[in-house]
């Protein structure tokens, strides 16, 4: 089972009842109608992928595994890769029996360096994913392992080492996937990348990693359809999106999504760009400037509690909170008696240290609380693929809901482009060559900014 409790968003410095409108709000009703509305005529895919067929994705990745390959090599940045990377890191390894699974995303030169001295490359498959078959990072690093690949295994046979997840009818990689014939599946071309963790983008990789992806699949499915009259809709997902918007209009313009749970830390790296890029727009649908967007934070606890909890507690009342927590774990330790413990810690004697790490939260959260600070918290009974699924799609509809209400393009990043066209001028390409000045340093401009340190 998976909870939303946002009891602690309301009272001292938070919000009241009266702020928030119910699910009966017009506002509310209007921007669930609309999605939905676009969901039925085609424009937008997200809301239909819990009904993603997962059957012929199971049965090929169940090909894969009984040929020779060791590992997967997943090459994809941004939702090409945060949602696979994130389930992964909450799965405990009895849900993952398939390949050795490596994701190549950042462009580190020394990092992508040991990845591809350390596989190998007789037994690894690549599965790379970009929609537009132009994206430097993903497309750079494939001409890197589809070097390394036939290398080692010659020409003629690099190719059945590829996997490509791209658009189903157009750019770079669907050009190379019709030349040679990889193993492809399709991105739908209406749902963009950082909704598309319940399509191939995100089940192609976790089918070969041996994660079950129809449970997976049945939790954001469970979580869709539990709403899906309009009534229930605007209840849940629409008065969560108007809580966020309400807080946000109070000054709250930053959210800290902590977890106490290190198996869910990639749920949140996976929310901070859904969360960001859907809402951060320049622009409203009319044009006009707006400027909007909340800011989201990761935390970790415990350990954050010792390096940014200070901040939360005394700084500027800027900041609302969101905790992930799990009732029961799978694995557990306790603490010993012994006679030697000093009395300052005696009473922890005989205690799990999930019940020390239960105490952590419900104190941070307190404290945060008793200091006039909102908190809601995601309760997670215990974590499987079924809560990790309905976890993602929650927050997709919050997120879809929000950007209606906003009156904003929640599906597109035009903000991300410039610095793409920039990276591109600067490496030479001879239609973003005029963008390539824009990167010039400050200092440019006759002000000294450069502070020599060593």
């Amino acid at each position: 089972m998976l909870r939303y409790d946002t009891s602690g968003l309301y009272g001292r410095d938070g919000l009241t009842k009266s702020d928030v409108p119910g699910g009966d709000d017009e506002q509310i009703r209007k921007a669930v109608e609309q999605l939905y509305q676009r969901t039925e005529s085609g424009e937008l895919g997200f809301m239909d992928t819990p009904d993603t067929s997962f059957e012929p994705i199971q049965a090929w990745a169940d090909e894969r595994l009984h040929e020779e390959w060791k590992a997967q090599l997943v090459i994809g940045i941004g939702g090409s890769s945060l949602g696979a990377r994130a389930v992964l890191s909450s799965a405990l390894p009895a849900h993952k029996r398939g390949l050795d699974t490596y994701i190549a995303d950042n462009l580190d030169p020394e990092t992508v360096d040991r990845l591809f001295s350390f596989l190998d490359p007789k037994t690894t498959l690549v599965v790379v994913i970009t929609k537009s078959g132009t994206t430097v990072e993903t497309m750079s690093q494939f001409w890197i392992a589809r070097q390394w690949i036939a290398d080692a295994v010659g020409e003629d046979r690099a190719d059945r080492h590829f996997v490509a997840i791209t658009d189903p009818e157009k750019g770079e990689l669907r050009k190379l996937v019709d030349q040679h014939r990889w193993f492809d599946f399709e991105v739908p071309s209406n749902v963009g990348g950082r909704f598309s963790v319940l399509t191939p983008v995100g089940l192609i990789p976790l089918a070969l990693a041996g994660y079950p992806i129809d449970e997976l699949l049945a939790g954001a499915r469970d979580a869709r359809d539990r709403h899906r009259q309009l009534d229930d809709a605007a209840q849940s997902w629409g008065v969560a999106a108007a809580e966020h918007l309400m807080l946000a209009e109070g000054g709250y313009q930053q959210l800290v999504m902590m977890t106490y749970a290190d198996r869910l830390q990639g749920l949140v790296d996976w929310f901070r760009q859904l969360w960001a890029e859907s809402l951060g727009k320049a622009k409203n649908r009319n044009g006009e400037l707006v400027n909007v967007g909340i800011t989201p934070i990761k935390a970790v606890g415990v350990v954050d509690q010792h390096s940014q909890v200070q901040l939360y507690m005394e700084g500027p009342k800027n900041k609302y909170f969101s905790f992930l927590e799990v009732e029961q774990f799978e694995r557990d330790r306790i603490i010993p008696e012994s006679p030697n413990m000093p009395d300052a810690l005696a009473h922890l004697q005989g205690r799990r240290l999930s019940e020390v790490f239960a105490a952590e939260l419900k104190g941070t959260r307190g404290a945060l609380a008793e200091s006039g600070r909102p908190t809601s918290t995601w309760r997670f009974d215990r974590i499987t693929p079924r809560s990790v699924g309905a976890f993602l799609f929650s927050w997709q509809m919050i997120t879809a809901v929000a950007g209606e209400m906003m009156d904003i393009n929640a599906f597109d990043q035009p903000g991300v482009e410039l610095g793409k066209q920039i990276a591109h001028g600067l490496l030479g390409q001879d239609k973003t060559r005029k963008f390539a000045d824009l990167a010039r340093s400050p200092s440019a401009t006759g002000t000294k900014t450069v502070l020599q340190v060593l």
